[in-house]
């Protein structure tokens, strides 16, 4: 009976183990997923910047001012870079967090697979050892 109790720990400590992997996988994923998701925000802003540009530039130049001479133009296209460039940073930033909280995840997941495997072992070698020794008489 202690010998099927012992495989049977064994089994069900594998098993939360496997668990604990694929949980783990599903936060690798996720952080992978974040990076990629920051990645497109990126170009998203990026191309947003580019439409302003140039819907500040034909407005511009509708007015019949030359975009190269006009300090106005150059200011505002100047403000918007640097609001875009500061939107790009919170972008990679917050990308990167969230990449990273999932990252912790993962190994959070892993630590506790090993773990559990580390118990079951550990239980099963118990019972071995008590069924080695047998019943003691006290």
């Amino acid at each position: 009976m202690q010998i099927a109790g012992a495989v049977l720990g064994l089994a069900a400590a594998k098993q939360q183990s496997d668990i604990a992997k694929m949980e783990s996988d599903s936060y690798k994923e996720q952080a992978h997923m974040a990076m990629i998701k920051a990645k497109q925000d990126e170009a998203e802003r990026n191309q947003q910047l580019r439409r302003q540009l140039a819907s500040l530039g034909t407005s511009v130049t509708a007015s019949g001012i030359a975009i190269g001479t006009s300090a106005s133009f150059g200011a505002i296209a100047g403000a918007e870079k640097e609001i875009a460039k500061k939107d790009i940073n919170n972008i990679r930033l917050m990308g990167e967090n969230t990449r990273r909280k999932y990252e912790i995840g993962a190994s959070g997941k892993r630590a506790g697979g090993r773990a559990v495997m580390l118990a079951g072992l550990s239980k099963a070698a118990g019972q071995a050892y008590s069924i080695d020794k047998g019943p003691t008489d006290t």
